[in-house]
C-alpha cells in the first residue's frame, strides 16, 4: 500500500498530525507514506524528515491535485494507493478495514465518510453545535450508502482508496474536471469496476473554518460538477448502468440548485412590490393542494435523512450558498474548461470576530426589498383598497418565511471569534496527577497538544505545577504540566484544566495519537439534529445568538467551603470573622458590623492546631444587615494554606 497526502499550502502542524497517524496505521505488508508536496516548502520537507516518510514534489502544478497525484503514481509502485487531504487524519485500523475489500478483483475504490472533528460554518457562527448535525453528515452518513447500493458510490477525494491498476487503466485520475473524484469514480465505474462503501468512521478532517472558506469549497464543486454536466453527462456516457446514470445526475444536477432557490426567494417581491402574481389560486386551492404535498415531503425527509438534516436547514443552506452558486454555474458554461483549482483555506490559527460584509451583500439587498415588500403588503391588507386579499395573505406569509432564512444566512457571515490554537478534542483517557506527594486519579474530559481538562466530582486545591501521567491504548505519557483553571463549575464539582509544560517530540507524537489514532475515536455516530419543530424554532432564534455573551471559566483555584476563624488587622484595628471560602489566591470572611479597613492588611487564619499569617488586599466589601461581606486577596503565595482545611 501506498500512502499519498497531498498537502499544497496549507500549514505544516496540520499535515504533521496526519503523517504521524499514518505512521501508525496497521498493516501487515508492505507500506509507505509519502508527502505530495504541490508547493515546494521547506517546512513540509523538514516534517518528512522528522517522520520518516517520503517526500514528493513534481516540477510543475499543472491539473492540481489530480495532476499532483498522477506525478506520485509515476513515482511509487504500490498495488494499493489511499488518499488523504493533509488535514484527514486515519485511526490506525483504517488500512486493516479497507484493503481487505480489494480481495475482489473487480473492486477499484473504497471509500469511507469524511468526519469533521471542528464545526462547520453555520454550527460555529450560530452557536449551534449541540442542536445541528454537521451540514455534510447526510451525504456521507445517508447518501453515500444510498449510492453503493447500486455500485455508485464515489472516491470523495480524501479518505479512500484505488487499485493502482484500475487508475493506470483509464490514464490515472482524470483532469477533466475540478471534481477529479467524482469524474474519475464514473470513468472507473463505465470500465465495469465496483465501489464500496463502508459506512464506519475511520478518520477526521477539517471542515472550512470560515463561511468565507465554506462558499469557495461549494463554488469548486458547483463549478466541477457543472463540467461534468456539459463534458461527460453521465445520462448518455457509455458502460454505466441505468442506476448509476441517474444517481450520477443527481449529484450534479444538484449544483444547480441555486437557481430555484433565487427564484423561491424573490418570488413575494413580485407581487408585493410590483403587483405580478407568480401563482394564480385562491388560498384555499393552496392550502389543499400544496398543504399535503409539504407535510408528506416533510415525512418523507424526516423518515429518509434519519435526522441528520431537516428541510428547514437545507432551505438555510441553499440560500446561503445560492448567488456564489448562480455566479460559478454562468461562468462554468461560458468556460466549460476552465481548470484553476480553488484550494478550500484550512487550519486558521484565530479567526477575529468580524462580519464579511461583502459576501453576502446579495442576502442584505433581497432581504431589504422582501422587507420592504412585507411593510407594504400588511399596510395595504389593512387598508380597503385591495381585493386580492388572500394574494397578499400568502405573499406576507411567504416572505416572512424566506426573510428568516435570509437572516440566518446574513447571520454565519458574522465570523465568530477563535483564540483556540489547537484542536481540543472530547476524550476520556485515563491519568493521574502527582503533587505534594499525592496521587489524584482523574478521567480527562477533553485533550489537545497543548493541555487536557477534567472534572472531579470534590474540590482539590492544587499547586502551581503538577506532574502528569496519562494511559493511552497505545501510548504512556508523564510529562510536567500548569495548572490553568481551576474552577467550580458547582457545589460539589470543578473543573481542571493544565496546560504541559515540556513537550517533547516523542510527547508531542504520543498525544496526537492518543487523539486521533484510536480505533475507537470516532466510534459514536454523528449526533442528530433537533427535531423538526425544535429545529425551526432554533433557525428562528439563530440570529439572536450573535449577542448572547460565551461562559468563560477564569478562576485558576477552587474556592472551598470552610470555617475557619480570621482576624483583619489595619494600624492596630483588628476585626475578627470567618472565613466562608478560600483557596490558595484568596478568601472571602464575613464580618461582625462594619469593616472600615481599605486596601493592604494583615490577615491571620487559623484553626485549632496551626495558622498562618498573610499580607492580603481588600478586593470588596458588601454591607448586609449585621455583617459585612469582604473579598481578599493574597498578596502572596503560600503553599500552606490549604493545610488549614485538613
Amino acid at each position: 500500500v501506498d500512502v499519498f497526502v497531498t498537502v499544497y499550502t496549507e500549514p505544516a502542524d496540520i499535515l504533521y498530525r496526519t503523517i504521524v497517524c499514518c505512521q501508525a496505521m496497521e498493516y501487515p505488508g508492505e507500506k509507505n507514506v509519502y508527502i505530495l508536496d504541490d508547493g515546494h516548502r521547506e517546512d513540509i520537507k523538514e516534517v518528512a524528515k522528522k517522520l520518516n516518510c517520503k517526500y514528493i514534489a513534481r516540477p510543475d502544478h499543472k491539473f492540481a491535485k489530480a495532476g499532483n497525484i498522477n506525478y506520485a503514481l509515476s513515482q511509487t509502485k504500490g498495488e494499493i494507493i489511499a488518499i488523504f487531504d493533509c488535514d484527514h487524519i486515519p485511526v490506525r485500523t483504517f488500512l486493516s478495514e479497507t484493503v481487505p475489500f480489494f480481495k475482489d478483483p473487480d473492486v477499484a475504490i473504497v471509500q469511507t465518510p469524511h468526519h469533521f472533528y471542528n464545526p462547520d460554518s453555520f454550527q460555529r457562527n450560530l452557536r449551534l453545535e449541540k442542536e445541528l448535525a454537521h451540514e455534510q453528515d447526510l451525504f456521507f452518513r445517508v447518501i453515500q450508502p444510498g449510492r453503493d447500493r447500486y455500485n455508485a458510490s464515489f472516491f470523495a477525494g480524501s479518505s479512500g482508496l484505488f487499485r493502482r491498476k484500475a487508475l493506470v487503466e483509464i490514464g490515472g485520475i482524470q483532469t477533466l474536471t475540478v471534481t477529479e473524484d467524482l469524474h474519475t469514480s464514473m470513468v472507473l465505474h463505465s470500465r465495469g469496476y465496483k465501489s464500496v462503501y463502508i459506512n464506519k468512521i475511520l478518520s477526521a478532517g477539517l471542515s472550512p473554518e470560515s463561511f468565507e472558506g465554506y462558499l469557495k469549497q461549494r463554488k469548486r464543486w458547483t463549478r466541477g460538477g457543472i463540467q461534468v454536466f456539459i463534458l461527460d453527462n453521465p445520462l448518455w456516457k457509455r458502460g454505466l448502468s441505468f442506476w448509476q446514470r441517474i444517481q450520477y445526475f443527481a449529484s450534479i444536477f444538484y449544483f444547480f440548485h441555486g437557481i430555484p432557490r433565487l427564484i423561491y426567494l424573490a418570488g413575494p417581491i413580485s407581487y408585493l412590490l410590483f403587483g405580478y402574481a407568480p401563482l394564480k389560486a385562491s388560498l384555499f386551492d393552496i392550502v389543499t393542494h400544496f398543504g399535503p404535498y409539504y407535510i408528506i415531503s416533510l415525512i418523507a425527509f424526516h423518515m429518509a435523512s434519519q435526522r441528520l438534516r431537516n428541510p428547514f436547514w437545507s432551505d438555510v443552506y441553499e440560500t446561503a450558498m445560492c448567488f456564489a452558486v448562480i455566479s460559478t454555474i454562468i461562468t462554468t458554461f461560458l468556460h466549460p474548461s476552465n481548470s484553476h483549482f480553488h484550494v478550500t483555506p484550512k487550519g486558521l490559527q484565530k479567526l477575529m470576530s468580524r462580519f464579511q460584509f461583502v459576501l453576502i451583500i446579495p442576502h442584505l439587498i433581497l432581504f431589504l426589498l422582501l422587507f420592504s415588500g412585507i411593510i407594504w403588503g400588511s399596510y395595504a391588507l389593512f387598508t380597503d383598497n385591495i381585493s386580492l386579499r388572500d394574494a397578499f395573505r400568502v405573499s406576507i406569509f411567504w416572505g416572512i418565511y424566506n426573510a428568516v432564512l435570509l437572516i440566518s444566512a446574513i447571520s454565519t457571515a458574522f465570523e465568530r471569534r477563535e483564540i483556540r490554537k489547537v484542536p481540543r478534542l472530547m476524550r476520556m483517557i485515563p491519568g493521574k496527577l502527582l503533587f505534594n506527594n499525592k496521587v489524584l486519579p482523574f478521567v480527562t474530559s477533553d485533550i489537545s497538544e497543548g493541555g487536557i481538562s477534567f472534572n472531579l466530582l470534590k474540590p482539590v486545591p492544587l499547586p502551581p505545577v503538577v506532574k502528569v501521567y496519562l494511559h493511552g491504548d497505545m501510548d504512556r505519557i508523564f510529562l510536567p504540566g500548569m495548572i490553568m483553571r481551576n474552577d467550580m463549575i458547582s457545589k460539589e464539582e470543578s473543573n481542571v484544566g493544565i496546560q504541559f509544560m515540556k513537550l517533547t517530540e516523542k510527547d508531542r507524537q504520543a498525544l496526537i495519537r492518543m487523539m486521533f489514532s484510536s480505533p475507537f475515536s470516532w466510534y459514536s455516530p454523528p449526533a442528530p439534529s433537533a427535531g423538526t419543530y425544535l429545529s425551526f424554532i432554533s433557525l428562528i432564534l439563530s440570529p439572536f445568538r450573535l449577542f448572547l455573551p460565551e461562559k468563560i471559566s477564569r478562576r485558576l483555584y477552587p474556592r472551598i467551603e470552610t470555617n475557619l476563624l480570621c482576624e483583619i488587622r489595619r494600624d492596630g484595628m483588628i476585626k475578627k470573622g470567618i472565613i466562608e471560602d478560600i483557596s490558595y489566591t484568596g478568601a472571602r470572611a464575613r464580618v461582625q458590623g462594619t469593616l472600615p479597613m481599605n486596601n493592604d492588611v494583615i490577615v491571620k487564619i487559623f484553626n485549632s492546631r496551626e495558622y498562618i499569617t498573610t499580607e492580603c488586599r481588600i478586593a470588596w466589601k458588601k454591607q448586609l444587615k449585621n455583617d459585612t461581606l469582604v473579598g481578599i486577596h493574597f498578596l502572596e503565595y503560600n503553599p500552606h494554606v490549604m493545610d488549614l482545611l485538613e
